[in-house]
């Protein structure tokens, strides 16, 4: 009988990428002293790829994201052939909306640790999450008017156009675990919407400060897609402000853009810390959860600079609710309960 941590391995290797012998793999590991990614992961999964699948595998460390190409990385790129590149590492992250398919499949792992890895996250079938998040996409893409709403003080409306997800760009890497929906264009949508515990950096480009605690939350006003004004107290709305002014200066962008939004689809999604603890790796682990609804704002592109992040949202389609109160609703529609009948592990969550 196979452990939870071969399940979660072959689940990564075989079910989200199907590596086969001889198969040459790069994989980009993160320095673990910054905390993001520990250094059994890596170990187990390059040990599991060479004994079990036969492959090829190089291993490359690199340091935290900055806002150039990694020169390592580059020449390495050019130098030899590659079937996949496996990023362990946040710099996988922020190329993901590229529309540049050329050269090796690329594989960016969201499971930062070996026990994330043996977890539900890691284990439910990469099958299974692709179809949940197929289903999840159609029933967007025949919407016709949403509505988001949380406990907060989100309201906010759009018209979604016919097959709006065919315009919205979904990435151009293979993410494990498959754990969100795509992104929904914004330019339609108009109300208020309550940002949970501050702004996070979407994992693109690299700035400092990178986020901006807010332990009372902020509300922003949006309007066709465009953020008119917050909601708050002086305070924090100043520094909001400030904020958005300063990451927009530094890149040369819109600042109060609202680009696109996304759910998390992941019930195992978990994250022990108070997100005041580290609200970086707070947001970047959290966008999984279906607690979170996640905006691209700052920049008319996605994923934008800026997240904000609206908790146990309630979303509704055409009158019938796909979610409420931070949980999907599968019963309410057909498609939804054709995958978890068909995929019993998802029931589990």
């Amino acid at each position: 009988m196979k452990t939870k941590l071969q399940v979660g391995l072959n689940n990564l290797l075989q079910g989200a990428i199907d590596l086969r012998p001889g198969q040459r793999v790069l994989l980009v590991q993160e320095n673990p002293k910054f905390g993001w990614y520990d250094s059994q992961l890596p170990k187990a999964l390059r040990e599991f790829a060479i004994d079990q699948l036969e492959a090829v595998v190089e291993v490359l460390e690199v340091e935290e994201p900055s806002n150039s190409a990694h020169p390592q990385l580059e020449q390495m790129l050019k130098q030899q052939h590659w079937d996949w590149i496996i990023f362990l590492a946040r710099i996988g992250d922020q190329d993901r909306f590229e529309v540049n398919h050329h050269g090796p499949g690329k594989l960016m792992t969201y499971t930062r640790t070996l026990e994330q890895l043996q977890s539900g996250l890691g284990t439910v079938p990469h099958a299974a999450m692709v179809a949940l998040k197929t289903a999840v996409n159609d029933i967007f893409d025949n919407a016709e008017n949403i509505e988001i709403t949380c406990p907060f003080g989100t309201q906010l409306q759009g018209k979604a156009s016919s097959k709006m997800g065919q315009t919205a760009k979904d990435v151009s890497v293979v993410r494990f675990p498959a754990a969100v929906s795509q992104p929904i264009p914004a330019s339609t949508f108009s109300g208020r919407v309550a940002f949970r515990h501050g702004l996070a950096p979407t994992g693109s480009k690299v700035y400092s400060p990178a986020c901006l605690s807010l332990p009372e939350g902020i509300v922003a006003v949006i309007e066709q897609g465009v953020i008119s004004s917050f909601e708050g107290n002086d305070k924090d709305i100043g520094a909001v402000q400030d904020h958005y002014r300063q990451v927009a200066e530094q890149f040369n962008i819109e600042p109060w853009i609202v680009d696109s939004w996304h759910l998390g689809l992941h019930p195992a999604t978990a994250f022990p810390l108070d997100p005041q603890v580290d609200l970086d790796r707070w947001s970047n682990t959290m966008f999984t959860s279906p607690r979170y609804l996640h905006f691209h704002t700052c920049g008319a592109y996605p994923p934008g600079e800026i997240c904000g992040m609206v908790e146990d949202p309630t979303v509704t389609l055409d009158g019938a609710v796909l979610w409420k109160d931070g949980h999907l609703m599968a019963t309410n529609f057909k498609a939804l309960a054709k995958v978890a009948h068909y995929w019993p592990e998802l029931n589990l969550l």
